[in-house]
């Protein structure tokens, strides 16, 4: 089933969205992936990839959509990063936290031990 009214010109996007979401909601189409989707209605693949990001198509109602993860380029389902990616930043900021602290710990020590002439 292609969606006609997406070769015309004057159609606006959420005309687009309307008809594919109505498209989606059948029952068979809700697992359909984004490759799937795009060959069965020829919506623009840059369309979905927006769609899934500002959250107008939800994880919770189809599953096997996603997007480009910002840092990585895998397609994801999350907002913006995939979960590889989180966790690899998250894990990053943790130790550059624990670096400052240690650091201090030893910028605080060597001044204790250092003798300050007046």
């Amino acid at each position: 089933m292609n969606l006609k009214f997406t070769r015309k010109l004057d159609v606006t996007e959420e005309e687009i969205f309307s008809e594919l979401h109505h498209f989606l909601l059948r029952k068979n189409n809700r697992v359909l992936s984004n490759d799937q989707i795009v060959e069965k209605t020829g919506v623009p693949v840059e369309l979905i990839y927006k769609w899934v990001k500002t959250g107008k198509l939800k994880k919770a109602m189809f599953p096997n959509l996603g997007a480009p993860c910002e840092r990585c380029g895998k397609i994801t389902s999350n907002t913006k990063l995939c979960i590889d990616c989180t966790q690899s930043i998250t894990s990053t900021l943790a130790q550059e936290e624990k670096d400052r602290e240690w650091f201090n710990k030893i910028k605080q020590t060597s001044r204790k031990n250092t003798y300050h002439y007046k």
